[in-house]
């Protein structure tokens, strides 16, 4: 017979049960079961209060609102509007830094990036 292999600390053969006790896999037993609840018996759960529809989630009829996550929006805002300003009147009203920092971008060669 051959000799078992080891990986770190567990014999290929129980990493499977090591798997099923912290979580990665399903508990399929007692003794793994009990490992996983000694494991994480001071977990703090905080979906006590809320119940989970299984049958909803595989018939892929359980819905969420979606969330929107907004940052800096004003500051986008002013920034489309100045360009759109930029776009409409061409060089006019531009203020020479500006000209000098687009014309010293398009000049730049893509291969100095």
């Amino acid at each position: 017979m051959g000799k078992s292999k080891k990986i770190g600390l567990f014999e290929v053969e129980h990493l499977d049960s090591w798997l099923s006790s912290t979580g990665f896999l399903f508990p399929s037993n007692e003794l793994e079961l009990d490992r996983f609840n000694k494991l994480f018996d001071d977990y703090d759960y905080k979906l006590d209060d809320k119940s989970i529809d299984p049958i909803a989630i595989i018939n892929n009829t359980f819905h969420r609102e979606p969330k929107v996550i907004t940052i800096f929006e004003n500051d986008v805002d002013d920034e489309i509007e100045s360009l759109r300003m930029v776009a409409r009147k061409g060089k006019k009203e531009i203020p020479q830094h500006i000209i000098d920092k687009m014309i010293k971008k398009h000049s730049q060669d893509s291969s100095d990036s």
